[in-house]
């Protein structure tokens, strides 16, 4: 099914902000025209590490954890993108296989552009094949990030900028509450490289600052400030 920004209202959001906001129009529409619209319920995967190249995806509704293979703990989740982040552009750069796993946290709504159409779309536009490299760069900050972040010697600090990260990727998923992460103990433990009892610790002396609530298979940031505070200064 192809779409265009006009007929679905939820592309309008691809348009706000991430990648595709920063091309130029004519590439946006072209983009948006060629776009097949897929759901993925919770627990299911676009594609795995491994998989043959394929196209891309942005995120109209939902989220979706990156995951990455550790050669001691095997795959494991790494980040999350939420609502207007698109992904799967890797093997467009390479030409190899499918390099990470991408699984929905929650009922997610995307707009796919299937390997064809990217092709079809870079031989009747010269500069496609250079729009969508940016893909590569602009994704690439993520990953520097989250390697900066694990540098951070301190589980606790290490802790809070993961949090932090992870908050302002999905804030434009959670419209009723958009400091809400939805993940578990154990995900956000895997994500920030501690053990599920460090972080039960850890997570319980920030609830007691004031600066989170948990719930059920989500956290929620109350105090953005204080987080990022007790990050930059340790106390």
């Amino acid at each position: 099914m192809t779409l265009s920004c006009a007929t679905l209202p939820a592309t309008r959001l691809l348009l706000s902000h991430g990648w595709l906001a920063k091309e130029p129009a004519p590439f946006q529409q072209a983009v948006l025209d060629r776009i097949q619209i897929r759901r993925f319920d919770t627990g299911q995967y676009t594609h795995h590490i491994g998989d043959d190249p394929g196209g891309i995806f942005g995120i109209l509704g939902g989220s979706f954890g990156v995951m990455t293979q550790s050669p001691t703990l095997g795959v494991v989740l790494g980040h999350i993108f939420g609502a207007g982040a698109w992904f799967g552009q890797g093997p467009l750069a390479t030409g190899g296989a499918r390099m990470l796993t991408f699984r929905a946290m929650q009922p997610a709504l995307v707009a796919h552009v299937p390997l064809p159409a990217i092709q079809e779309l870079s031989r009747a536009m010269p500069e496609a094949p250079r729009r969508f490299a940016g893909l590569v760069e602009y994704n690439a900050i993520i990953t520097y990030q989250i390697a900066g972040e694990l540098l951070i010697r301190r589980s606790d600090q290490r802790i809070a900028a993961v949090l932090l990260r992870v908050v302002s990727a999905t804030q434009s998923s959670h419209g009723d509450d958009p400091t809400a992460c939805l993940l578990t103990q154990t995900d956000l433990a895997e994500m920030a490289n501690v053990s599920r009892q460090t972080m039960n610790t850890v997570l319980k002396r920030f609830e007691t600052e004031g600066w989170i609530a948990r719930g059920y298979g989500k956290l929620s940031v109350r105090d953005m400030q204080g987080l990022q505070e007790f990050l930059t200064g340790g106390d």
